[in-house]
């Protein structure tokens, strides 16, 4: 989610409304929870930090997305936007017992996002960051910004070397972008709803990324379940150009025929994680105010997905999306209700259980909101399958 620094009524909408809702509801964020959907994960441990457990006097918050650094660490990336400092993210040490099912948080220091670019290499103006990932082999960092898109900052994928030094950016469709440079626009991503979610292969040659939200010539476009068609892009990360792209299917939220079921693209994609197998995990966020807060993890296979990458707007031609399944509902699971925003493998369990970490954002208002690090663990998922609705 989109933070600025300065007054509440500077701040995004669904900001602003998340930071509510205690005073309007009580002590917590209200969750929108089905128990019965649960799926067979298991909440094994969290922890609640503060806003001065951040090194170095930086504030700790605004935790967008956590990743694995492939050496038993996790990297977690900063949307401040600058207000508490350069872009940056978090190295932290986890301490899990896998005996036990608990965990502790261990040492911790923040990492300059930016400290140089290679020739060609324009670094952005401004940096939201929203979503991070460690290459498999080399080190290197994927990321993204959401910039301010409308205000002519563009929102980008980038890549980084160990060091901060930006390598590249990657190639996106012309109706990805804005068709002005400054004010509304009535094509390409929106504001605060652009790249949330990406993941790099592992083999190390490829970038997956998914916008969280419909582009802005596909703000009607809607399926029969009454869901919004969100893109995912394939990069190949030695040129950052694009290979093919296909649909994710947003879930609508509030549900069809639930108070509140007029609202639209009140949910969102936030994070994902690969598969070996080809299919995928998403994280996906929903928010309403008088409902609250509602998180889902799916399991999605695009390998029967139809490729839109020459589709400039998907209400012109059909296509076949990526067939998805719902997991798990996470707060039903034990969840604290929260702005969960990213999530990373975590290590397996004695029983062979994969685990997730999950991170939450507090848009560094912690009077009303928590940065959270919650420990869940999956059912096996190789006996699940995924369907469309109605087949």
């Amino acid at each position: 989610m989109r933070r600025r620094p300065g007054p509440l009524a500077r701040r995004p909408l669904a900001c602003l409304l998340i930071a509510l809702l205690p005073v309007i509801s009580g002590c917590a964020i209200p969750a929108v929870a089905d128990p019965a959907a649960a799926g067979g994960v298991e909440l094994l441990d969290d922890r609640i930090l503060r806003r001065d457990d951040g090194p170095r006097g930086i504030p700790l918050g605004g935790l967008s997305e956590i990743a694995a650094d492939g050496q038993g660490g996790y990297l977690l990336i900063s949307d401040d936007r600058g207000a508490y400092g350069p872009p940056r993210y978090l190295r932290l040490q986890i301490d899990f017992n896998l005996q036990t099912g608990r965990f502790q948080i261990g040492a911790r220091d923040w990492e300059m996002l930016i400290t140089g670019h290679a020739p060609g290499v324009q670094p952005p103006d401004m940096v939201d960051a929203e979503a991070l990932r460690v290459v498999p082999g080399t080190g290197n960092l994927v990321w993204s910004s959401e910039g301010e898109i409308w205000d002519g900052v563009p929102a980008d994928i980038y890549l980084s070397d160990a060091t901060g030094r930006l390598l590249q950016t990657f190639e996106l469709p012309i109706w990805f972008r804005p068709d002005r440079v400054r004010g509304t626009s009535h094509r390409g991503m929106r504001p605060n709803k652009a790249f949330e979610a990406l993941d790099a292969t592992a083999d190390g040659q490829q970038v997956v990324a998914m916008v969280e939200d419909v582009l802005m010539q596909e703000l009607d476009v809607r399926d029969q379940a009454g869901r919004v068609p969100v893109r995912v892009l394939r990069f190949d990360i030695a040129t950052g150009r694009l290979l093919a792209s296909h649909v994710y299917p947003v879930d609508p939220f509030p549900d069809p025929g639930t108070a509140g079921d007029r609202m639209t693209n009140a949910a969102g994609a936030v994070s994902m994680l690969l598969l070996s197998d080809g299919r995928y995990l998403v994280l996906e966020r929903g928010f309403e105010r008088s409902l609250g807060v509602r998180i889902r993890l799916y399991l999605v296979d695009p390998r029967r997905a139809d490729d839109v990458s020459d589709i400039e707007n998907l209400s012109d031609r059909p296509y076949r999306p990526a067939e998805k399944i719902l997991l798990a509902d996470l707060i039903g699971a034990g969840l604290r209700a929260d702005n969960w925003e990213g999530m990373a493998f975590g290590p397996d369990l004695p029983d062979g259980r994969m685990t997730l970490v999950l991170v939450s954002d507090d848009n560094f208002n912690q009077l009303f909101q928590s940065t959270i690090i919650a420990w869940m663990a999956l059912p096996p998922l190789d006996t699940i399958g995924v369907q469309q609705p109605g087949q």
